[in-house]
């Protein structure tokens, strides 16, 4: 912007909730409005990370300005969200008491929140607290009901400002900080890198820059003291385990950690609360990660079970007063708002209200325009049916239809819009708020690489398929969900063995699973009889399955149940249709995926560059930049097939790190991997900290003094079942894979529900898995020709050191496994193990002198299964250590 350009009325320094929200307030009227942002997009800085309330402003302390403000912005947000289009969900909240101090507090509390002007509390029993929250922690004494507090989604109320803003007339520049100021008493200069800014009045809005905004105009009214607080979010399927927020009761310096659903449908457990001094380290820490999960035990013990989805961190920009800190400097023609902490969503747009009505006072002449445009933006909410579930929608444009995000269901419809809009995304970070894209529990292992691209064009790549829609069939007798190696196999066969219709359903543009995205040798060769590179084996399957009569439904994805699954109907999204389709049988085969970084819960800032090998092959694939420096968490197979992608890509690998004592795959691998590639490998070694803004810059290893320099990190293995559709369809699962629990027939706990592949076991190799999928194929046809479900079965159970086994079921009387084994996986290095089958106090089948290793499988022969009494119970697979 040039320096001579025509003086604003109003220039908000922060695009944050706050300053967004009185950018438009003011652009509603007849004013000449700049919103200066410093960082790439709106609202990234202290607005981005929050618990995501709408507080009633019941515990504020009475008489205060932000009591004052949180109880009208709370009003003030509620109706703009219905008429915005933002997601909000009114569950209320149950302040819980868990000792006799804290009973006594909530009597006051009540009281408070009448001062506050809110008189709709209720105090309940114990009793009562457990009705409405059967899953917290035994121990609560007591409650306090408050029925108005609400979620929201955290990020749209910052889009929706700051794009009315700009709809009316507002100028919005971001990456331009404040470097300098200077009033020549008319006007001031506000110096930023793209160019001065001249205006006649100022708001500081700069959250946790605001106490430098004013000493740069020699005013020095309170301290901005990050306080940083630490969050984790679990997966969506732990959203069934509470009904409402569950807060503590407050202390004098943080209302505490609180176990709250969220509109997208996660659970969120926090924050911490942490004084520190550098404004910018949004890093999480071990410590605080240890003390968030200490808790979570303590409040709701089921909860920390489930997987995490991300870890982060947000500062809040506290200062030396227990209020805001709003102030009008008249004579300067300026005003500051500062102190904003976790009530500043909720507060913002009367905040905004305020600030309004002190510029008036000071001499801003505001009056209303006549005409005003209004914006809806997208309803990113479960409550609200999203593009990819709604059939008009779909119909009317195919890009609805083409989800991008698995985990999240986000379409490529939803990134276009986003790409175009009137304040459009920079980077992954503010997609990502405007569209969940990258948010789900994968975190980017099967889609990263797409969005990538579909940021750099705008959302409107040419489609990779023609936009088609599944055929409304009512039934089908075999629906396979999943395309790689298992579910092609299993189609294949099965439509060798006489059955009907059969259709695979990917989600993916081509069919063939992971192999697709590999390009070197070692597929083949016990299915197929050769060696081939990955993408000529994916292909090879999909062609036999298409040569046998398969149906092969790509691009579509499975969003969930049609009804209970016992039914055997599933709802189905693809470019052009919504449907729901039917089956005598359904095989899942969806396979399994790489446990991400956050689930690790490793530590530090969320920087880019870090990825798993799923997301770094795909990356490679689409010809992306992966980095030029690497290091790879893990030793076993994956892992050095990661070495091997990042080599062909250019990539130095600096390290591999494995927490265990040696590596996990074949001794050829780890020799060619130290001596031919120059990697070194650090055994009993943990990545304790992730360095980096943008980029990563280094990674802290235990027992090193300094950090090791690299812009990359791969996480690969520590492989974790997609097994979505099996909780969601309450099948009996195993406890420590979450995988089906499954017979050696491949019969899940529901009848005419089949399971098969890496789904079961992760990760085997892709021809086991295709193996695996064509012996399935016998079970179902069996299925299909009138066979009984079996109505009784003898558990396998693994035995320390043992993991998993599958199958972990079997009927007396059919004695054949798949491929004539049982996996069984041990969860440490066990060397000269002597492996044993028992039934009760009967050794069924023994291996003497086996080597264990936790991250691959050993085959156990299924012979053993003539020697098992029907009525002897449960068959255990251990060792005895010799």
């Amino acid at each position: 912007m040039a320096a001579d350009s025509a003086p604003f009325d109003v220039a908000v320094i922060g695009a944050g909730v706050v300053g967004s929200a009185i950018a438009r307030l003011l652009a509603q009227h007849d004013l000449s409005v700049c919103l200066l942002e410093a960082g790439r997009d709106i609202g990234a800085g202290t607005s981005k990370a929050n618990t995501a309330i709408l507080h009633t402003g019941f515990d504020a302390k009475p008489g205060t300005l932000e009591a004052r403000l949180v109880a009208r912005g709370q009003s003030l947000l509620r109706d703009y969200a219905t008429s915005a289009g933002i997601a909000l969900e009114a569950t209320g909240a149950l302040l819980v008491a868990w000792n006799d101090e804290q009973q006594a507090r909530l009597p006051m509390l009540a009281q408070q929140a009448v001062a506050n002007g809110y008189d709709r509390t209720a105090l309940i029993d114990a009793d009562d607290v457990y009705r409405r929250e059967p899953n917290l922690a035994r121990g609560a004494t007591g409650g306090l009901s408050v029925p108005d507090e609400a979620i929201i989604d955290p990020w749209a109320p910052v889009f929706a400002f700051a794009t009315e803003a700009v709809a009316n007339g507002a100028r919005l520049l971001r990456m331009a900080p404040v470097d300098d100021l200077s009033d020549d008493g008319e006007h001031w200069r506000l110096v930023t890198p793209r160019g001065a800014v001249r205006t006649r009045f100022v708001v500081n809005a700069a959250g946790l820059r605001a106490d430098e905004i004013d000493r740069r105009r020699n005013v020095d009214r309170f301290t901005v003291t990050p306080r940083r607080g630490e969050l984790i979010v679990f997966d969506k399927l732990a959203r069934g385990l509470l009904q409402h927020i569950v807060l503590p009761v407050p202390t004098a310096t943080t209302k505490g950690v609180l176990v709250s659903p969220t509109v997208f449908g996660n659970v969120l457990l926090g924050p911490t609360a942490e004084d520190i001094h550098d404004k910018t380290d949004t890093s999480s820490t071990r410590a605080g990660i240890d003390a968030l999960l200490a808790q979570g035990r303590r409040i709701m013990p089921a909860l920390v079970a489930h997987e995490v989805t991300a870890v982060y961190a947000g500062l809040r920009a506290a200062t030396e007063y227990a209020d805001y800190q709003i102030a009008l400097d008249a004579p300067a023609r300026f005003v500051t708002v500062g102190g904003i902490r976790s009530t500043g969503l909720t507060a913002s747009m009367a905040i905004a209200e305020h600030v309004l009505a002190l510029l008036a006072e000071g001499g801003l002449d505001a009056r209303p325009r006549a005409q005003l445009e209004r914006v809806r933006v997208a309803n990113l909410g479960e409550e609200q049916p999203r593009p990819a579930f709604d059939p008009d929608c779909i119909a009317a444009d195919p890009e609805y239809g083409r989800i991008v995000c698995h985990c999240e269901r986000v379409s490529r419809g939803e990134i276009r819009d986003a790409c175009a809009s009137t304040v459009a995304p920079f980077d992954l970070d503010g997609l990502r708020r405007r569209t969940r894209v990258l948010m789900g529990r994968c975190q980017g292992f099967w889609c990263g690489a797409n969005v990538i691209d579909l940021l750099a064009t705008g959302g409107r790549a040419e489609p990779s398929v023609p936009a088609r829609a599944v055929p409304p069939s009512t039934h089908y007798d075999v629906l396979i969900v999943g395309g790689g190696p298992a579910g092609l196999a299993a189609a294949t066969a099965l439509r060798k063995l006489g059955a009907g219709r059969v259709a695979v359903v990917d989600r993916e543009a081509e069919p063939g699973g992971v192999a697709r995205h590999v390009n070197h040798a070692g597929y083949g060769l016990r299915d197929l009889h050769r060696v081939m590179r990955g993408p000529a084996y994916a292909r090879a399957w999909t062609a036999k399955a298409e040569r046998a009569g398969v149906e092969v439904l790509t691009e579509t994805t499975v969003t969930g149940w049609h009804g209970p699954a016992v039914d055997r109907a599933l709802e189905l999204t693809s470019p052009g249709s919504r449907v729901h389709v039917a089956a005598d049988a359904i095989v899942l085969a969806t396979g399994c995926r790489e446990r991400p970084r956050a689930a690790r819960l490793v530590p530090g800032s969320r920087p880019g560059g870090v990825l798993t090998t799923g997301l770094l092959q795909r990356m490679i694939e689409a010809r992306q930049w992966v980095g030029t420096n690497a290091v790879v968490v893990g030793a076993e197979h994956v892992s050095y097939s990661a070495v091997l992608a990042l080599r062909h890509a250019g990539v130095r690998v600096v390290a591999m790190v494995t927490e265990g004592p040696r590596h996990e795959s074949f001794g050829a691998f780890a020799l060619a991997a130290r001596y031919s590639w120059q990697v070194p490998l650090f055994t009993g070694t943990r990545v304790e900290q992730i360095f980096g803004r943008n980029r990563v810059t280094g990674v802290q290893l235990s027992g090193w003094t300094r950090p090791l320099e690299c812009d990359t990190v791969v996480f690969t293995g520590d492989w974790v079942a997609d097994y979505e559709l099996a909780v969601r369809a309450e099948l009996a699962l195993d406890p420590v894979t979450r995988a089906p629990r499954v017979d050696t027939g491949l019969r899940t706990s529901t009848a005419g529900i089949f399971a098969a592949g890496n789904l079961l076991h992760g990760a085997q190799t892709a021809d086991v898995c295709a193996l695996e999928g064509s012996f399935a194929a016998g079970a179902v046809a069996s299925w299909l020709d009138g066979e009984a479900w079996p109505s009784k079965a003898i558990d396998v159970t693994p035995e320390a050191p043992f993991a998993w086994v599958s199958p972990n079921r079997f009927v007396p009387g059919q004695n054949a496994a798949p491929r004539g084994v049982f996996l069984a996986a041990s969860a440490e290095f066990v060397r000269r193990a002597n492996v044993v089958v028992r039934q009760g106090a009967n050794v069924l089948w023994t291996r003497r002198r086996t080597t264990l290793v936790p991250a691959r499988a050993i085959a156990i022969d299924d012979t053993w299964l003539e020697n098992v009494d029907p009525e002897g119970g449960r068959v255990t697979i251990g060792t005895n250590r010799g």
